[in-house]
C-alpha cells in the first residue's frame, strides 16, 4: 500500500500540494514495528504529509500512533492494511480501484481462516460487497477446497473430528458435514477423458497423493501397486534407486514410497494404524493415505503444508510418548549415523549416545505398543571408509545393522525379517570409483529394513 511502503517513491505532485497548501497538515499516523530485537517507528498513513513537512524544514513532526506498544508486522499485517486503507478513503492520495483490489487480495491470501468477510472488507475499502467478491472469489475457492481436502485427508488418516476441528478451527458438527458431503465423482470422468493425475490434482486444488487416494479408494493393495506402476516384489530384496516424486516433499533423507508400500503390504492390513516417529517429508503418511492405513506422524519440523505431521521432540529422559493410540506398525526411518549434522539431530551423537538413544526409544516403544505391534526399522551400515583402505579402517566408531539387531533384542523386540534395501551406487562418479579401487577402499551401499515383533 502506498503509505505503508517507504521504499516506493512518493508522488512528488502530491507532496507539492501539501507543501504549498498554507495550513497545518493533519498529523501522520505511525506505528512502532517490532521484529525480534529490532524496533522502529514507521509511517502507516501520511507519507506525503511527512515528506512535505521535511521539505518545509520542520525539525519535529507531530504524529499519532496506531498503537502505543510495538507490534509485530506479520501478526498485525491485515489490521495495518485495513487501517491504512481506511485513512486513504478520507484524505491524501486516494486509493485507486487497483490499489483496493490488491489490498483485498493480500488480505484474503493471508486470511486463510476466512475471518474477514466480503462485507467487512467492502466497508473498509469503500466499495460494495459484490466488487470484493469479484476480486477475491478465486482465492476463497482455493482456500475452501484446500481446507476441505485437509479435513478429509486427516479424517482418512484416522484423526478424530475433535482433533481435526482443533487444527482447522471449525466445530465438530461442521467437520462432520464436510466429511459426509465430500464428493469427487468427477475424477473418474476426467481420467476417462485422458486427463493426467497432476491435472486433476490442480483442478481440485489438492496434492497428488490425495487425488490418487480418491481414485484408488476401495481397491486391493495389489491393484494399487499395478495402478501406481510399481510392480510388487516377492523376495526379501527391495532395490528402489529412485524416489517416486508423487509422494512426500523434497526432503533430506527422503526414502522411496515403494519401500514404504511394500512394508505396509506385507506387515499391515487396510485400516491398521502406522506410527511414524520421524516423519521428515511425509512419505509414510502419503503412502498410508493411498493404501488406506491410518497414520500418526511426528517430527521436529512441523509445518503448515503438512498438518498431519505433529511436532514432537524425542526427549527420552522424560519417557514422553506423544499419543495414547497403540500402533500396529512403527515405521522408523531415523537419521543415519554420520557424526556430521549439528544438534539436535541424532546423527551428530557419539556412537555411545547414538546407541543409547535407540535403546531408550525401543524400550519406550515397547511400553506403549500392543502385543501384536511390529517395528519396521530402516538404517544403513556406517563405516569410516573415506580415503581409507579396507584393511586399515578404524573399527571403534563403526555402526552396522548387527548393532541395531542387538539393541532391538535387548529391548524386548525379536527380529523376524531382514530385507535388503540397498542405496544407489550411482551417486559416485566413474573417477571416484576408480580411485577407491586403486586404494582398495570398500564403500558401502548396504541398507537394511529390520522387521521386529514385540516380545511379551
Amino acid at each position: 500500500m502506498k503509505s505503508m511502503d517507504l521504499f516506493v517513491a512518493p508522488d512528488e505532485e502530491m507532496i507539492e500540494i501539501y507543501r504549498l497548501s498554507g495550513h497545518r497538515y493533519p498529523a501522520p499516523l505511525a506505528y512502532k514495528k517490532e521484529n525480534e530485537k529490532i524496533e522502529a517507528t514507521l509511517i502507516l498513513d501520511g507519507i506525503h504529509r511527512w515528506s512535505a513537512y521535511k521539505e518545509c524544514g520542520f525539525k519535529k513532526i507531530e504524529a499519532k500512533h496506531w498503537k502505543m506498544e510495538p507490534v509485530d508486522y506479520e501478526t498485525n499485517k491485515i489490521a495495518l492494511l485495513l487501517e491504512g486503507a481506511r485513512c486513504n478513503l478520507k484524505h491524501g492520495d486516494r486509493l485507486s480501484p487497483r490499489d483496493k483490489k490488491q489490498i483485498a487480495r493480500d488480505i484474503a491470501t493471508s486470511d486463510t481462516e476466512c475471518i474477514y468477510t466480503e462485507e467487512a472488507l467492502a466497508e473498509k475499502l469503500g466499495v460494495i460487497r459484490q466488487t470484493v467478491n469479484t476480486w477475491i472469489s478465486d482465492i476463497r475457492a482455493r482456500q475452501k477446497a484446500g481446507r476441505d481436502i485437509i479435513i478429509i485427508r486427516l479424517n482418512r488418516l484416522g484423526w478424530t473430528q475433535d482433533q481435526i476441528g482443533e487444527v482447522v478451527g471449525l466445530s465438530r458438527n461442521r467437520i462432520s458435514e464436510i466429511v459426509g458431503n465430500a464428493n469427487f465423482s468427477e475424477i473418474d470422468t476426467l481420467l476417462s477423458q485422458g486427463r493426467e493425475m497432476d491435472y486433476i490434482a490442480r483442478h481440485y486444488h489438492m496434492d497428488i497423493p490425495f487425488a490418487l487416494f480418491l481414485h484408488l479408494e476401495g481397491r486391493t493393495d495389489q491393484e494399487k501397486f499395478k495402478e501406481l506402476g510399481w510392480g510388487l516384489r516377492t523376495w526379501d530384496q527391495w532395490n528402489f534407486n529412485e524416489c517416486d516424486e508423487r509422494f512426500g516433499d523434497d526432503w533430506p533423507g527422503r526414502i522411496p514410497a515403494q519401500l514404504v508400500a511394500h512394508t505396509l503390504f506385507y506387515f499391515t492390513n487396510p485400516g491398521d494404524l502406522v506410527l511414524d516417529p520421524m516423519a521428515g517429508g511425509g512419505v509414510v503418511s502419503d503412502v498410508c493415505l493411498v493404501f488406506e492405513r491410518r497414520c500418526e506422524s511426528f517430527d521436529l519440523a512441523a509445518r503448515d503444508n503438512r498438518l498431519e505431521i505433529k511436532y514432537h521432540y524425542w526427549n527420552l529422559k522424560d519417557k514422553d510418548w506423544p499419543t495414547t493410540k497403540k500402533p500396529d506398525l512403527i515405521f522408523f526411518d531415523p537419521p543415519y549415523y554420520s557424526k556430521k549434522p549439528p544438534p539436535p539431530c541424532i546423527s551428530s551423537y557419539s556412537k555411545e549416545e547414538y546407541e543409547k538413544f535407540f535403546k531408550g526409544f525401543f524400550l519406550l516403544a515397547h511400553k506403549n505398543a500392543k502385543e501384536t505391534t511390529r517395528i519396521a526399522f530402516l538404517n544403513a551400515d556406517w563405516r569410516d571408509f573415506q580415503s581409507t583402505p579396507a584393511l586399515k579402517e578404524p573399527q571403534n566408531n563403526s555402526i552396522t545393522i548387527f548393532d541395531y539387531h542387538r539393541i532391538l533384542s535387548e529391548t524386548g523386540w525379536k527380529v523376524t525379517h531382514r530385507i535388503e534395501c540397498p542405496l544407489s551406487s550411482e551417486r559416485m562418479t566413474g573417477n571416484e570409483v576408480q580411485k577407491m579401487q586403486d586404494k582398495r577402499i570398500l564403500g558401502t551401499v548396504g541398507r537394511s529394513l529390520l522387521i521386529a515383533r514385540r516380545v511379551v
